[in-house]
C-alpha cells in the first residue's frame, strides 16, 4: 500500500511478511535471538494498532475533505462579496485544527512504538541502555561547552543513554532556532539542528579546550564565544585547515591534540561530511555533529509492523556512534 492507494480507498490489511533483519555476519545470530525473545513478542500487537490507526486516519481524512468543501465556498461568498481577503485567511485555522485532529491517530501509534519498544530494541546494546523520547541533557551543561551558537529556543528529541566499552555514552538529537528580523519581518531561523553526543573521559581535564569548525581564524578569534581562550596553534596544516582550537591550558590543549588524535579526529569529519566540532570540558568530551537526518525513527507506517527495519536501522546507527569512542580511543587510558 502507498499513500495513492491509501487514500482512495484500498483495504487495511494486516501484514505479516518479514522486511528482513540487516546485520553483521558476524552478529547476525545473536541479533536475530535478541528480536525473537524481545521485540517479536511485541509485533501482533502493534500490527493491529497499526491497522486501527491508518483506519482512523482515512475516516479523518474523508470527514475533513467534506467540512473544506463546505468552508471553501462559504469564503468565496464573502471574498467576493465583500472584497475581503481575510474571509480567506480565516480557512487557515479549520485547516490546522483538522491537520492535526487527522495526524492524531498516526502520532498516538508513533508514540506508543517508541515508549513500549525502542527501549527494548537499545537493550540490545547493554542492559544498561535506555532509550526515551523526553528526556533531555542539561541545557546549562552543554552551554558551558561553548559550542553552542546563539540561539532563542532548544527543541530536544529522542535521548539515549548507557556504556559502551566502559565509556558512558549520552546522545540526545537538539534543534536550535533563533529570531531574526529581516524586510521588517521577525523569521525564526534554525542555527543548528543534529545529534549531541556526551562521553565521558579517563582523564580529568584541568582546562577547557574546543575543537571548532574553520570558519577563518578571525571570525573565531573575535567570537564573544570563546572569550577567557587562547588560540592554541598546531604543527598540523591540514587539521588547522578544517578546524580552529581554543583553550584555557595551552600545555593541556597540546598534549590532548595529539598527531592521533588529530588525524582521528579528520577521519571522524570525513564521516559526518566535516560538519563536526568538539569540547574537553568538565572530564568529558562533547562531540556535536550536525546533520538534517533524524535518528532513531520509526519507518513507513504503511509498512507492518515487524519492526526489523527499525532495529536493523538503529542498529547501524548506534555502531557509527560506538565508532567514534574506537576510533577516538577513548576507552583506553592514554590521554586521549
Amino acid at each position: 500500500m502507498n499513500v495513492f492507494s491509501f487514500i482512495f480507498g484500498a483495504p487495511i490489511k494486516s501484514v505479516h511478511q518479514s522486511q528482513r533483519l540487516v546485520a553483521p555476519k558476524e552478529e547476525l545470530a545473536q541479533f536475530k535471538a535478541h528480536y525473537q525473545q524481545h521485540i517479536e513478542p511485541l509485533t501482533r500487537k502493534f500490527e493491529s494498532h497499526r491497522v486501527v490507526s491508518l483506519t482512523s486516519l482515512r475516516r479523518r481524512l474523508y470527514i475533513s475533505a467534506a467540512v473544506m468543501a463546505a468552508l471553501v465556498p462559504v469564503g468565496l461568498f464573502f471574498g467576493a462579496q465583500h472584497y475581503n481577503l481575510e474571509a480567506w485567511w480565516l480557512l487557515l485555522l479549520p485547516i490546522v485544527v483538522l491537520a492535526w485532529w487527522c495526524y492524531r491517530p498516526i502520532s498516538r501509534y508513533h508514540s506508543d512504538v517508541k515508549q513500549q519498544v525502542f527501549p527494548k530494541i537499545f537493550k540490545y546494546f547493554g542492559d544498561d541502555f535506555i532509550f526515551s523520547p523526553s528526556q533531555k541533557m542539561s541545557m546549562p551543561l552543554l552551554k558551558r561547552s561553548k559550542l553552542l551558537p546563539g540561539h532563542d529556543n532548544a527543541l530536544f528529541d529522542d535521548y539515549v543513554q548507557g556504556t559502551h566499552n566502559g565509556v558512558e555514552i549520552a546522545v540526545n538529537e537538539l534543534t536550535l532556532t533563533k529570531k531574526v528580523r529581516r524586510d521588517k519581518r521577525t523569521e525564526t531561523v534554525t542555527v543548528f539542528r543534529g545529534v549531541m553526543v556526551l562521553l565521558s573521559s579517563h582523564k580529568a581535564f584541568k582546562g577547557h579546550t574546543v575543537v571548532v569548525k574553520n570558519r577563518g581564524g578571525l571570525v573565531n578569534f573575535l567570537s564573544s564565544s570563546f572569550k577567557n581562550l587562547e588560540r592554541v596553534k598546531l604543527e598540523d596544516p591540514r587539521f588547522e585547515q578544517q578546524f580552529d582550537v581554543f583553550s584555557s591550558n595551552q600545555i593541556e590543549a597540546r598534549y590532548l591534540l595529539t598527531v592521533s588524535f588529530m588525524e582521528r579526529l579528520q577521519e571522524l569529519a570525513a564521516m559526518f561530511s566535516g560538519r563536526i566540532q568538539c569540547a574537553f570540558y568538565e572530564n568529558k568530551l562533547l562531540i556535536m555533529l550536525e546533520s538534517n537526518e533524524n535518528r532513531f525513527e520509526l519507518g513507513s507506517i504503511f509498512n507492518g509492523a515487524t519492526f526489523e527495519h527499525e532495529f536493523s536501522q538503529i542498529n547501524r546507527e548506534m555502531k557509527q556512534l560506538f565508532a567514534m569512542i574506537e576510533v577516538l580511543k577513548l576507552d583506553q587510558d592514554i590521554g586521549l
